[in-house]
């Protein structure tokens, strides 16, 4: 089944081949700013540098991104580079990271749910990976930003929370690779913090082993987060209380839930009643929160804390992945129904298996369950209030979907049921459900919820992404000399990943320009003089069909500005503007 799953993955890979350069321009900015950071890094700049200095030259941009994904890459890349061209060697690391984490997940979910139900589950659990684009989309070639490797980290920490056999070592693991995550990341804390937080729920009730694997899991945490954050961090960043990125703030938190974990398992002869074992841990968690509380108090405000009032608002309603369900269902119906859609099917459908089965689930199958549905409706929750949120729910809908073929193949080959059971089953297939979603939201497709019926800055439309974000278009700004070009904020990456240029504009919440370069310039004439003052551009380009060409039209409309010069020649896919500084400095009035 293993090898089936696979050999699927690998040919959607071959279906791919033919257009690689499709493949390098990657799924989206983060990707391409992605690998940009690892050639970065194999050029020289230091492995504790994780600034971008072609965004916003010379000063450039933090990306607080870790440097460990980087190294998965360049594992591959480095390699491939003794034996091909630098673009070829980047195709093989940009195509093999992904598919190598793909493969890796599908030989986790597939043991892990053989070992709990058999083997009619694995083959339920393999297909919704491969049809489900919120999951196994995120292991297709050109996907190397850390999303992928954040999915296999949580899936292996939940089936090693419900896998039964060596405790200790399973909670080893889980404690290892929780650090990992944060380390990568912080996006996967409220997980990380569901499964701690049920594991020590379980011991309070006094489930058989559960305290090995607490202790195991706390030791091994323990140990891992400061070798983690060292290992990324120079020793001059180690005590700076950053909020989006594992730091001490980070750290404060894990210890107040080690030492609140380990009190009632050390102790747990001395705490024989589960509410003993549920309020001792409960109490020092709020006590250690009330020390700790000069640490943590900065970083209740998010991670987009320290961004101004109006990037915050550019993130919230205008980036795609942020949007609330709200907002995401006017502007991009389609969307949401597809990575929404998918996981409360096989969620609704699972609830009434379980209720159909309930007689006939043994423990441990019962305690997978239970955490299954906690993590799905605790990530359903959460995507709600943003859309990206939905990969918190990604570790379980493989497991309940595993347990409506476990369900099916309970019922007898005579029996009238199995019929409607199997039209069920093929309604649950995530890739059915995708196509139903998309019909229900095609008459409503990309509304004009947003100003002149434009897509939200962070939305691609498939226009767009045809237009603007292709070798073609960036071949159409490669004979510039060497510049500091203004852009959308889609556009921006793919400008520093794929020409000699520099960029003024990128979604990363520590910039604040960057943000505002992208989006609020655009929504006037004065916005865009001062923003091209600012960043010292040479030239602006505009995608053509883009929402940001309506400016153009606006100022051609209101009397063409002198310090824009038109040399857009005959490019076909953007529209080109020479900065003319001399002009924009007499406009704003500074010598």
């Amino acid at each position: 089944m293993c090898l089936g799953a696979i050999a699927i993955t690998l040919l959607y890979v071959v279906r791919m081949l033919p257009q690689p350069s499709d493949i390098l321009m990657g799924d989206g900015g983060d990707d391409v700013m992605r690998l940009q950071q690892v050639r970065d890094w194999l050029a020289g700049q230091s492995w504790f540098d994780t600034q971008q200095y072609r965004l916003l030259p010379p000063e450039g941009v933090s990306m607080h991104w870790s440097r460990y994904v980087d190294l998965g890459i360049a594992a591959f890349l480095v390699p491939a580079s003794w034996f091909m061209s630098q673009t070829g060697a980047e195709l093989v690391a940009v195509i093999l990271w992904p598919i190598l984490l793909g493969c890796l997940a599908i030989l986790v979910i597939a043991h892990a749910t053989n070992r709990l139900m058999g083997p009619a589950a694995a083959i339920g659990a393999l297909v919704t990976f491969l049809t489900w684009g919120r999951l196994g989309g995120e292991f297709t070639p050109g996907r190397v930003d850390h999303h992928n490797l954040q999915i296999l980290i949580i899936t292996v920490i939940f089936y090693l929370s419900v896998i039964p056999g060596r405790p200790r070592f399973f909670g080893v693991m889980a404690g290892v690779l929780t650090a990992g995550s944060l380390a990568v990341g912080l996006e996967m804390l409220p997980f990380l913090a569901l499964i701690w937080g049920m594991m020590v729920l379980r011991h309070a009730f006094a489930e058989p082993d559960v305290g090995t694997w607490l202790a195991g899991f706390c030791l091994a945490f323990a140990v891992a987060a400061p070798l983690l954050l060292a290992g990324q961090t120079p020793v001059s960043g180690w005590w700076v209380n950053h909020c989006d990125v594992l730091a001490p703030p980070v750290l404060g938190l894990a210890a107040i839930g080690i030492v609140a974990t380990l009190v009632p398992v050390i102790f747990a002869s001395a705490l024989p009643h589960p509410a003993a074992r549920t309020l001792v841990p409960l109490a020092i968690t709020a006590g250690g929160l009330w020390l700790a509380r000069p640490l943590l108090l900065p970083c209740l405000a998010g991670p987009y804390a320290q961004a101004g009032e109006d990037v915050r608002i550019i993130i919230e309603t205008r980036i795609v992945e942020a949007l609330p369900a709200s907002m995401l269902l006017k502007s991009n119906p389609e969307m949401f129904l597809r990575v929404v859609l998918p996981a409360l099917v096989i969620g609704l459908l699972a609830a009434g298996a379980v209720w159909l089965m309930r007689d006939r689930i043994g423990r441990t199958l019962g305690i997978a369950l239970v955490q299954a549905f906690v993590v799905a409706v605790v990530g359903f929750a959460f995507a709600l209030l943003q859309i990206r949120a939905s990969s918190l729910m990604t570790p379980a809908i493989p497991l309940l979907a595993g347990f409506l073929v476990h369900t099916f193949a309970t019922i007898p080959r005579d029996s009238r049921l199995r019929i409607p059971a199997v039209l069920l089953l093929l309604l649950a297939v995530p890739a059915v459900v995708e196509d139903i979603g998309v019909r229900i939201a095609a008459p409503q497709k990309m509304t004009a919820y947003f100003p002149r019926n434009a897509a939200p800055s962070g939305v691609t439309t498939p226009g767009q992404f045809i237009q603007c974000r292709t070798k073609r278009s960036m071949d159409e700004l490669a004979n510039l000399p060497k510049s500091i070009v203004f852009s959308s904020l889609n556009l921006g990456p793919a400008i520093i990943g794929f020409t000699q240029h520099s960029a003024t504009s990128a979604g990363y919440h520590r910039s604040t320009a960057a943000f505002s370069n992208g989006v609020i310039a655009f929504q006037s004439r004065n916005n865009l003089r001062d923003a091209l003052y600012s960043s010292r551009a040479d030239y602006l380009v505009i995608c053509i069909a883009a929402a940001e060409e309506g400016m153009i039209t606006h100022l051609e409309d209101e009397g063409w500005p002198d310090w824009l010069i038109d040399v857009s020649d005959n490019r076909q896919t953007v529209r080109l503007f020479l900065v003319d500084k001399a002009a924009l400095e007499r406009e704003i009035g500074r010598p």
